[in-house]
């Protein structure tokens, strides 16, 4: 194998076109050469019009390089860096990169088709104006901060990274077609006026901001997306789980959740003041549909019984009671009995009772000296107090019904059903 210990030696090597016959005793140094010691470092490297056929390249740090019009064909690369390399209008046929760093290099008009970047950290790479990017496989460890603009990407397959690192991966104007995303972190990445068709995509987790604008999916060919990617993310706006997968029920995440989930929750009782019932029923119906037990007044009571004994009865038979608190069912005596009955439930039992909301802030503006009827003061309070013991999630925001639609109020109620689970 061939030592090169400078760049002259190097572009010698690069560009011989016959072999050395004396060299090639020891082995094949047409293809393979090694670093005397430690990285050879090539800067301002410029190659124009050439041909890389079947070269290994190792250990070689490539900084301010500009290949154009440059044919790699079978090339390796073994433990190499690129910083601020541009590559133009070039070919890569069965290129593979193994543990190889790109810091801000750019690949402009070029055209790849078996490319391979494994166990390979990218930073700031883009790839641009690419009309033909065929069998691009990335795979293995490392952060990966990707763009492509504008490029033609068939056959494309990213495999996952270790968790430890990160993907930001950027598609733009492109057209992207029978390709495969497996366990894909798609958090803090962007698919914006794309045209996507017959992709899969694997156990991949989406931000709120992943798809944007106007991508889209020609004819019938969808892409795929498995259950556990719509269980992973947001829910997905209703336009592009239509557009782009062909579904077209908006409540899809919903629909699975309840199929595949196996967990129990517990019963709840409602306590709330009449003046909130609009709202307490749309809580009431999303609890329901997860399989959730409860008990709300205007659904529930029995005609003919005492009011106290209705409650008391209901509070001792359910596992907790969910307080919407309000300025209204604080205020309210019928609430402050159900307050009063879980309290005591709760000093038998010893297990968690109160389970509040709120929907304003009056749970912790009001003091001891407001409340009314005075001989009520100390049971009252007793009962806020132990509600701020507890954390209450702000339902402010959703006493607007239009507000109710969005992804954050989902995301909210998911977690109020994780504090209801057995």
């Amino acid at each position: 194998m061939k030592e090169i210990t400078d760049i002259e030696t190097f572009t010698s090597w690069l560009f011989e076109t016959e072999a050395d016959d004396k060299l090639d005793e020891y082995c094949f140094s047409k293809k393979n050469y090694c670093v005397a010691s430690g990285m050879l470092e090539i800067s301002g490297l410029k190659v124009d019009e050439e041909d890389v056929d079947d070269k290994h390249f190792s250990s070689t740090k490539f900084i301010n390089c500009t290949f154009k019009s440059t044919n790699f064909k079978s090339a390796i690369f073994g433990d190499c860096e690129f910083i601020n390399c541009y590559f133009i209008n070039c070919e890569f046929t069965w290129v593979k990169l193994f543990n190889t760093a790109l810091t801000d290099c750019t690949f402009d008009y070029c055209t790849i088709a078996g490319m391979e970047l494994n166990d390979s950290e990218t930073y700031s790479t883009k790839f641009k104006d690419s009309n033909e990017i065929l069998d691009l496989i990335i795979r293995g460890f490392g952060n990966r901060d990707l763009t492509f603009l504008s490029c033609y990407l068939n056959g494309l397959s990213i495999e996952p990274i270790q968790n430890e690192f990160s993907d930001k991966l950027f598609f733009e104007d492109c057209i992207i077609k029978e390709s495969s995303f497996d366990r894909i972190d798609f958090s803090d990445s962007i698919i914006e006026n794309c045209t996507l068709s017959l992709n899969q995509f694997s156990a991949c987790t989406f931000g709120l901001n992943t798809f944007k604008n106007q991508n889209s999916s020609p004819g019938s060919e969808f892409n795929m997306i498995d259950i556990r990617s719509i269980l992973n993310s947001p829910p997905i706006n209703d336009d592009n789980l239509k557009t782009l997968f062909g579904i077209h029920n908006s409540e899809i995440k919903e629909y699975l959740f309840e199929l595949t989930s196996e967990i129990k929750f517990q019963s709840i009782f409602i306590s709330y003041s009449f003046e909130d019932h609009e709202f307490a029923k749309a809580i009431n119906e999303f609890l329901l549909r997860k399989g959730v037990f409860t008990f709300l007044w205007e659904n529930n009571s029995t005609a003919g019984e005492l009011l106290n004994h209705i409650m008391e009865s209901n509070i001792n038979e359910k596992d907790r009671i969910l307080f919407i608190a309000s300025e209204n069912s604080i205020k309210s005596k019928a609430c402050q009995f159900e307050l009063t009955q879980g309290q005591k439930k709760q000093e038998i039992t010893w297990e968690k009772i109160l389970f509040p909301i709120h929907i304003d802030d009056f749970l912790f503006k009001v003091t001891k000296e407001q409340i009314r009827p005075s001989e009520k003061q100390n049971e009252y309070w007793s009962n806020i107090s132990e509600l701020k013991k507890h954390n209450s999630l702000d339902f402010t925001e959703y006493i607007n019904k239009e507000n109710r639609k969005s992804q954050e109020f989902e995301k909210l109620m998911f977690r109020l059903l994780k504090g209801l689970q057995k």
